[in-house]
C-alpha cells in the first residue's frame, strides 16, 4: 500500500524558523493567539489528510520512546500538558494540549492527530516533526498517546462486552468476519485508512444506527471505552507504564502455535496475543499480535537478554489462558504452543485436588497463614464463572476469613490477577482452570489475630479430595488431628497434621483448633515470609500447576545464586510439563524426568 509522503515546503520550513525563535525566548503576534480545538490542524496544501494512514500497524512499545524525547518536555509524563517546557509555552502565549483530555482525544481523528504532528501549531508554537520523525514514527507515538488515553482495565473489562455485542458479526479480531454477518458488509476495524479517517466519538455514535445495532444497549461512556478497544484492533497495544520504562528491541523472535486442546474444537485465529515480559522484580514489557489465518502469532525484535522470561496470553470465549513460559538462552528464534480451550460455567466439573494449610509464628498476638490450593477440571474443556457486572473475568473461588490482615498472594494480587467479590470475602481467581488433575493453584497469604488457641472453619466451594495443616513444630498442635511427623521445609521443620477424613464435600468446613503459644520472634537465622514463600514455590513444582514466572523472586533471606537456580529449575518443570500437555513427549520420559528436577528442587531447598 502506497501513501502520500508529507514533504517540507516554505511553510514547513517557517515552522522551524519560529520554534528556534521560541527556544531563544523571542515572541511573536501569532504567538498570543489561543484556538479551543487544539488538535483542529492549520490548513495545509501539501496535506490531503483523508489519504494519510500507517504503513504498518503503530506499536505502542515504540512510540513510547519516541514520546519521551519528543513529547515529554511539554506534555508531561501522562500527557497532561504539564511538562518541563509548558510553563514557558504559557508565558509565551502558547497553550499545551492536553492529550488525555477527553473532548480532544475522543473527537479527533487519528488522521487529524498525524496531521498536528506532522505540521505542528504554528499559533500555539508547536514544531512540526517532518525532519526528525518519519511517517510511522509518527503514526507510533500517536499509538502511545492513544493507550495513555485509555486504561488497561478498562480495555479488558470492555473485551467481554464485545464478544457479547459485537463478535458475532465483527468477528473476533475486528476483521469484519464474524459468524453472523450473513451477506452483510462490515467494515475490518484494523484496516488503516477507516482507522486514520474514524474519531472514537463517531464510533461511539455509528454503534446505535440501523438495524443492524438495535441489540446494542450500552450507553455513551461504555460505547466510547468500546471504540477505544476497537481502535487497539489497528496498532500494537502495550500498557503505557510498562512501555515506557522498558528495553524494547533486540533480535529475539517467538513464533506461538494457538492450539484449541478441546476435542473437535474449531481452529483459533485472529485474536489478540499478548506477551508478558518478565524479570524477577516482575512485568517489565509487553507486546501484541493478531493470531493469523494459521493460528500463528509472530513476535519479533524482542530483547534476548537471559534474565528475562517471556509468557503470552490470550482470551478466548470469554477466557484467559497461557503459553508454557519460554526464555532466549543460546538462540535467537523460539517456537512453542498456546493451548486454549472451549469453555463451561458448570461448577460441579471443578474439584480440589489438594488443600493446605500452613502457619507460621510471625509475633506475638498473631501468627502468618499460607491456604495453599491445587484444583482440578474433569471435563474436556475450560472451566469459567460467569463475569463480574463490570466485565473482571472470574473462574475459581476461595473466601477470605473475616479476621484476615496483609493479604498477600505469591505472585499477581487484587486488582491482577484476582478480584473481590461484591460480600469483601470472596476472592476469585480471573485465570480459566483448563482440564486436567493439577490444572490450576491459589497461594493466599495473610495473617491472623492469634491467643493461645483459635478455632478454625475454611468452608470450601467445591469438593475437596485431601487436605492438611502444617504447623511450626514445638510450638502449636492441634490435638483432634493425626500427627504425622516432621517435614524438612527450607532451613526449619514444621509438623504435618491430618484429618480422620481428608475428603470434603462441596459447602463443608475444614475446621481444627490450634493451641500453643507462638514464639514472639523468629529463630535466628531464619526468615519466615522467605520459607513461606519457599514451601510455596515448592509445592508448585511437586504440584505441577501453572506457573507464572510472574512469580518468580529473590526470597529474602536467600543467596542469589540459589534463587536463580531454583527459579530455572522451577522454569523447566514449567516446560516441561507444557511440552508434555502438547504431546511431545511421551508419559515415560515425562515422569522420569520429572522426578529428577523435583529431587533436585528439594535438594537447594533443604
Amino acid at each position: 500500500m502506497n501513501h502520500r509522503t508529507v514533504t517540507p515546503s516554505s511553510f514547513s520550513a517557517f515552522v522551524v524558523i519560529l520554534a528556534v525563535m521560541f527556544l531563544a525566548g523571542c515572541s511573536s503576534p501569532a504567538q498570543q493567539k489561543r484556538v479551543t480545538d487544539l488538535l483542529a490542524p492549520v490548513s495545509m496544501p501539501v496535506n490531503a489528510i483523508e489519504n494519510q494512514a500507517p504503513d504498518t500497524p503503530p506499536d505502542v512499545a515504540k512510540g513510547s520512546q519516541i514520546y519521551a524525547v519528543k513529547c515529554q518536555p511539554c506534555h508531561g509524563d501522562t500527557g497532561q500538558g504539564d511538562g518541563p517546557r509548558a510553563t514557558m509555552i504559557k508565558a509565551q502565549g502558547g497553550q499545551v494540549a492536553k492529550l488525555v483530555n477527553s473532548t480532544l482525544s475522543q473527537n479527533a481523528t487519528p488522521a487529524a492527530w498525524f496531521d498536528v504532528v506532522t505540521n505542528g501549531r504554528i499559533d500555539q508554537l508547536m514544531p512540526g516533526f517532518t525532519q526528525s520523525l518519519g511517517p510511522q514514527d509518527r503514526w507510533d507515538v500517536l499509538s502511545y498517546i492513544w493507550a495513555m488515553g485509555v486504561s488497561t482495565p478498562t480495555l479488558l473489562a470492555t473485551q467481554q462486552a464485545y464478544i457479547d455485542t459485537c463478535q458475532a458479526c465483527h468477528g473476533s479480531a475486528g476483521l469484519g468476519d464474524g459468524p453472523q454477518l450473513g451477506a452483510a458488509k462490515v467494515v475490518s476495524f484494523a484496516d488503516a485508512k477507516w482507522m486514520a479517517r474514524t474519531s472514537l466519538s463517531s464510533m461511539s455514535a455509528a454503534m446505535i444506527k440501523g438495524a443492524a445495532h438495535a441489540q446494542v444497549t450500552l450507553d455513551e461512556p461504555a460505547r466510547l471505552a468500546m471504540a477505544s478497544l476497537v481502535r487497539t484492533f489497528g496498532y500494537r497495544y502495550s500498557t503505557p507504564s510498562i512501555a515506557s520504562g522498558s528495553v524494547i528491541t533486540g533480535d529475539g523472535i517467538i513464533h506461538l502455535q494457538a492450539v484449541n486442546q478441546t476435542p473437535d474444537g474449531p481452529k483459533v485465529t485472529g485474536l489478540p496475543v499478548i506477551l508478558h515480559t518478565y524479570d524477577t522484580t516482575g512485568e517489565v514489557l509487553s507486546r501484541t499480535v493478531l493470531l493469523d489465518a494459521n493460528g500463528v502469532a509472530t513476535f519479533t525484535a524482542l530483547p534476548v537478554d537471559p534474565n528475562l522470561f517471556y509468557q503470552a496470553t490470550v482470551t478466548y470465549s470469554g477466557a484467559r489462558f497461557y503459553a508454557p513460559p519460554a526464555q532466549f538462552s543460546g538462540t535467537l528464534e523460539l517456537s512453542g504452543t498456546l493451548p486454549v480451550y472451549e469453555v463451561t460455567t458448570d461448577p460441579s466439573v471443578i474439584s480440589v485436588s489438594e488443600y493446605h494449610y500452613f502457619v507460621q509464628a510471625v509475633g506475638e498476638g498473631s501468627v502468618n497463614v499460607i491456604e495453599f490450593y491445587i484444583f482440578e477440571n474433569s471435563s474436556a474443556k475450560a472451566y469459567i464463572d460467569k463475569p463480574a457486572l463490570d466485565g473482571t473475568l472470574r473462574s475459581v473461588k476461595v473466601s477470605l476469613p473475616a479476621d484476615a490482615t496483609n493479604l498477600k498472594f505469591d505472585g499477581p494480587g487484587l486488582g491482577e490477577r484476582f478480584s473481590l467479590g461484591e460480600d469483601g470475602q470472596t476472592i476469585y481467581d480471573s485465570d480459566a482452570v483448563p482440564p486436567g488433575q493439577r490444572a490450576s493453584t491459589i497461594a493466599m497469604i495473610y495473617d491472623l489475630p492469634y491467643h493461645n488457641s483459635k478455632s478454625i472453619a475454611r468452608t470450601m466451594s467445591y469438593p475437596v479430595k485431601n487436605w492438611d495443616v502444617f504447623l511450626p513444630d514445638n510450638v502449636m498442635r492441634i490435638t483432634s488431628m493425626t500427627d504425622k511427623g516432621l517435614q524438612p521445609i527450607q532451613s526449619t521443620s514444621i509438623r504435618l497434621y491430618s484429618p480422620d477424613r481428608p475428603d470434603l464435600k462441596a459447602g463443608a468446613d475444614a475446621a481444627f483448633t490450634m493451641t500453643g503459644q507462638p514464639r514472639s520472634v523468629g529463630v535466628p537465622g531464619e526468615d519466615n515470609i522467605a520459607i513461606a514463600f519457599g514451601l510455596v514455590a515448592l509445592l508448585l513444582a511437586i504440584a505441577g500447576g501453572v506457573f507464572m514466572v510472574a512469580r518468580i523472586r529473590k526470597w529474602q533471606g536467600i543467596e542469589v545464586d540459589l534463587a536463580k537456580e531454583r527459579a530455572a529449575l522451577i522454569h523447566e518443570i514449567s516446560e516441561l510439563d507444557g511440552r508434555y500437555a502438547a504431546g511431545e513427549i511421551k508419559e515415560a520420559e515425562y515422569q522420569a524426568s520429572r522426578q529428577e528436577m523435583k529431587d533436585d528442587l528439594r535438594e537447594i531447598w533443604e
